[in-house]
């Protein structure tokens, strides 16, 4: 079974480079849903909630999908604009270790997020604020919705939720333009 779904998951990836925006039709969306059931994703609540009908857990992680897409940004990806202002912590010994070439691919859109109970249990490596391996600061830059990878942040949405994440194609400084530098420490 795990070598079909690395099959159907390699053709399914040779379109989905496609998908530029979240204006999805629900064969998209199904498409797109059945990618990440037989690729990254298959270990998502829907194939627990169906056991091996993949009909049934396309169904239900389309579900999920357009939740997402009928709520407004930055909480949800409704109304998405087309140059998002996306927040993503990370950790640095100096300021001046920020390499700009190399900013990561997973990034959130609310800005409050981080006060989210929960926000923290995936990502706890990042507290406390300082220790011996730095400091952690929240990065707000803003990117284009072209740079948006749309099949990863719909999963990442419905398998990690409380992280509100936005999945970048290209995690450059050429794609991705830095707006502030905030140490956590200073936050509310």
């Amino acid at each position: 079974m795990n070598e079909i779904r690395k099959i159907v998951r390699e053709v399914l990836n040779e379109s989905f480079n496609q998908y530029s925006n979240f204006n999805l039709s629900d064969e998209e969306l199904r498409n797109i849903a059945e990618w990440g059931l037989n690729g990254d994703y298959y270990s998502s609540g829907c194939w627990e909630d169906n056991e091996e009908d993949i009909e049934s857990a396309i169904d239900c992680a389309v579900g999920d999908f357009k939740t997402f897409l009928k709520k407004p940004y930055p909480l949800e990806l409704g109304n998405f604009p087309s140059n998002p202002v996306i927040y993503r912590f990370i950790r640095l010994k100096s300021l001046d270790d920020l390499n700009s070439d190399n900013l990561g691919y997973s990034w959130f859109s609310n800005p409050q997020q981080y006060n989210v109970p929960g926000f923290f249990d995936m990502l706890d490596y990042l507290r406390p604020w300082i220790n011996e391996h730095g400091e952690t600061y929240l990065i707000k830059a803003q990117t284009s919705i072209d740079n948006v990878d749309v099949p990863n942040t719909l999963w990442q949405r419905s398998t990690q939720w409380i992280e509100n994440e936005i999945v970048v194609k290209d995690d450059s400084g050429s794609k991705i333009k830095i707006l502030d530098v905030i140490q956590a420490s200073k936050l509310k």
